[in-house]
C-alpha cells in the first residue's frame, strides 16, 4: 500500500509534445457531480444504467480528462471518465477508442476493496473487484467531490452496521480524524495508530462499525513529498486473514488483498480484531498458510 497504480487499458503513455492536442489550455481540472443529465456526455448515462442498473444523479461523478508527467517528455494520459454507482454496482463509462462506453462495471458483492491514494496535485481511486479493477484518476481541485461520491460508494460496499470489537490497551478510540471514517453519526470505532520518529510516514488501522480502514501516509524520499494511501474494507466482505509480522492477508469478496504495515504492534492489533470479527474459521493466525489467489487478486502496499 502506497505505490500509485500503473496504467489502465484505456489510458495511454504519449509524448509531451500530444498533450496540448489531447488537453486543451483551459480545460476543466475538477471532478464533479452533475447537477442534471444534460451536464454528462452524450449515451454516458444510458451505458452505465444498462450495466451497473438506475443510477441517481447524486451517484454520478465526471472526471474530465487528466495528463500527468511519466517519465522524460512523456505523459500519461487518462480520457474522460463518468463513474456512477447504481443499484446493481458500479460502472466506470470512458471516452476512449475506439468506441465509448462502460469498460468496467463491478457488482457490490464483488468488491474487495476500496483505495484512495493522494500524492500533491494528483489523486487516483482504485475500486478493486474480483475479475477487474475500476480506476479513476483526477486532479486534487475536484478532492471534494471524489470524497462524497467515494463516501456513497463505501455505504453501498458496506450496508449493514456492526459491532467493533474492544480497543487493546491504551490505543486511541477515535483521535483526531477518526471521526471522518465514520458512515453514521452512531457509529463507533477503535484504532491502533504508528508514527516514525524520523518523520518519515505514519500508519493507522481503524475498525469502525462498518469497515477496516487502514491510512499510511510515507514520504516520497525523492521530494520529501507525503503520500496518503487509504484503504476501506467492507467487514461483510471479509472471509479470511493471515496476520504476518508488518503484514496482512485478507481473503475480502473472492479476492487477496495484501497489506503491508510499519509495525508490530499495528499487526498485533489487527490480529486480536480479525480473530474477534471473523472467528477462527476464517482467522489463520501467523502460522497459516497463504491464501488462495484470484484472478481478480490485488496488492496494496
Amino acid at each position: 500500500m502506497g505505490s500509485q497504480p500503473g496504467e489502465a487499458d484505456w489510458e495511454l503513455v504519449v509524448g509531451y509534445d500530444l498533450i496540448a492536442h489531447l488537453v486543451p489550455a483551459g480545460h476543466p481540472r475538477a471532478a464533479y457531480r452533475p447537477a442534471d443529465a444534460a451536464w454528462l456526455p452524450p449515451e454516458a448515462y444510458q451505458a452505465i444504467t444498462e450495466k451497473a442498473g438506475r443510477v441517481g444523479l447524486e451517484d454520478l461523478l465526471v472526471i474530465p480528462a487528466v495528463a500527468w508527467p511519466a517519465g522524460l517528455r512523456r505523459c500519461l494520459y487518462s480520457p474522460q471518465c463518468v463513474a456512477g454507482i447504481g443499484e446493481r454496482g458500479v460502472g466506470l463509462w470512458v471516452q476512449a477508442p475506439p468506441v465509448p462506453g462502460v469498460r468496467i462495471q463491478v457488482p457490490f458483492g464483488e468488491i474487495a476493496a476500496i483505495e484512495q491514494h493522494c500524492h500533491g496535485s494528483r489523486g487516483v481511486v482504485v475500486v478493486r473487484g474480483r475479475t477487474s479493477n475500476l480506476l479513476v484518476r483526477h486532479d486534487a481541485d475536484g478532492q471534494a467531490a471524489v470524497d462524497a461520491w467515494t463516501r456513497r460508494l463505501r455505504l453501498r460496499a458496506a450496508p449493514a452496521p456492526e459491532p467493533v470489537p474492544p480497543p487493546r490497551g491504551r490505543e486511541p478510540s477515535g483521535g483526531d480524524d477518526g471521526g471522518a471514517l465514520l458512515l453514521a453519526p452512531d457509529d463507533a470505532i477503535v484504532c491502533a495508530e504508528w508514527r516514525s520518529r524520523a518523520g518519515r510516514g505514519a500508519c493507522r488501522v481503524s475498525v469502525t462499525s462498518h469497515e477496516l480502514v487502514v491510512v499510511q501516509s510515507p514520504r516520497d524520499l525523492l521530494t520529501w513529498r507525503r503520500t496518503t494511501c487509504t484503504l476501506y474494507v467492507a467487514r461483510g466482505s471479509i472471509e479470511g486473514a493471515v496476520v504476518r509480522p508488518k503484514t496482512i492477508l485478507l481473503r475480502t469478496a473472492g479476492t487477496d488483498v495484501r497489506i503491508a504495515l510499519q509495525s508490530r504492534a499495528i499487526a498485533a492489533a489487527v490480529s486480536d480484531w480479525l480473530r474477534w470479527m471473523i472467528g477462527d474459521h476464517g482467522y489463520l493466525g501467523s502460522a497459516g498458510s497463504p491464501l488462495a489467489g484470484g484472478p481478480g487478486g490485488g496488492k496494496c502496499q
